[in-house]
């Protein structure tokens, strides 16, 4: 009798497992073009996980830094709402890294299978925490909003909101579909995550906040771009007034105009590595809506996935490009009083006038209400 299990050369799997495969959900065998694929996507990871590594390593010397040279009372780890999003953004680059990495055990098995390893696996902190510093700029900009520390402490309030919401949907996810039988978290089938019969789990626990994100960060980006320009002016007195003209000579392109731009290139470079994703996502999605089944090949999804996981390797990119003047990052010590000589002249890349709540600032802050280069 011919037997109806295909062909095994090319599995990597025992012809055990390969078998059980065949009639369980539970455990899927990469083939081996499959391992190669994951093998590039875990690199990806690597590359991001040692870059944002080497960010926090920068943060801690830092604050050791400020902690032994900083006078009594003056030392503040974060002192915009901005730092508070960066530091969230980096944890959330980390535990997505490391959720790449740990494909390699994946990759040395053969295959993947549920358990406490494949549980373990899956998160949405760095979309939802970009879409926070694409609203923060736009907000920042468009209706000059200052940055004391009240915005820090409610900057620290949204955060912790972010992320109750991200172990929510974890434990309420795990907790609520903890049958073994259950398959809530299971092999998808390259990597483990959310289980294809838990689609709104998904959807509303990372594809929303992809989309999102996408769009607000390019709708934001265009106005921006156009003010940093000197192709629109704000009104002093309604924020939602604003005239479209050409650009005047006296403009600076290269002040604080153009600079706040920096902070809002962290949301449209991520939109750029999730546009291939969310093509790809959604061939998936129109497929199964129109009752085919998917066939996305492993070499698309392992291409999309490695470029979305390089996002934490761009992000840090884009620090080191336009660091920001603060305690987290900056290697300077920023204690000088700001009004004094000493101070201006240590210190002319951030500019804070106290007295007359006025901020000037060329790596990539967005002024508030006061600051020259307003129109």
């Amino acid at each position: 009798m011919a037997s109806a299990i295909p062909p095994y050369s090319g599995i990597i799997c025992t012809e055990e497992q390969y078998i059980r495969s065949l009639n369980s959900s539970a455990i899927y065998c990469l083939t081996r073009s499959q391992s190669i694929g994951l093998t590039i996507v875990a690199e990806t990871g690597l590359a991001s996980l040692f870059a944002v590594c080497f960010v926090f390593v920068i943060i801690i010397r830092n604050t050791i830094q400020h902690i032994r040279h900083a006078p009594a009372g003056k030392f503040t780890i974060v002192r915009e709402p901005m730092d508070i999003f960066m530091l969230s953004l980096f944890v959330a680059d980390f535990v997505q890294a490391l959720g790449a990495v740990m494909d390699i055990k994946w990759i040395r098995d053969g295959k993947v299978e549920i358990g406490a390893f494949c549980t373990a696996q899956g998160e949405t902190g760095v979309a939802i925490t970009t879409l926070l510093i694409a609203i923060y700029t736009f907000i920042g900009v468009w209706w000059r909003i200052g940055m004391g520390m009240g915005s820090v402490r409610v900057a620290k309030v949204i955060i912790g909101l972010v992320w109750l919401f991200i172990i929510l949907m974890v434990v309420i996810g795990n907790a609520t579909h903890s049958d073994k039988n259950d398959l809530y978290q299971s092999p998808t089938p390259y990597w483990c995550w959310i289980g294809e019969d838990y689609m709104q789990f998904r959807i509303w626990g990372e594809y929303v906040w992809f989309w999102i994100t996408l769009v607000f960060s390019f709708l934001a980006y265009i106005p921006l771009f156009l003010w940093s320009r000197g192709n629109i002016t704000f009104s002093e007195y309604s924020w939602w007034r604003f005239s479209i003209h050409r650009a005047s000579k006296f403009d600076n392109p290269y002040g604080t105009r153009r600079q706040s731009l920096a902070m809002i290139a962290y949301p449209v470079v991520y939109s750029i590595l999730i546009i291939p994703l969310s093509v790809v996502r959604w061939i998936g999605f129109v497929q199964e809506r129109g009752g085919r089944e998917s066939h996305i090949g492993a070499a698309a999804t392992m291409s999309v996935i490695g470029i979305y996981g390089l996002s934490g390797a761009c992000n840090v990119i884009l620090l080191l490009t336009t660091r920001p003047n603060s305690i987290l990052f900056s290697k300077g010590l920023d204690y000088e009083p700001r009004h004094t000589a000493a101070g201006m002249a240590t210190y002319k890349s951030s500019s804070i006038n106290e007295t007359m709540g006025e901020q000037i600032n060329d790596l990539g802050r967005p002024p508030s209400r006061s600051s020259v280069g307003w129109s």
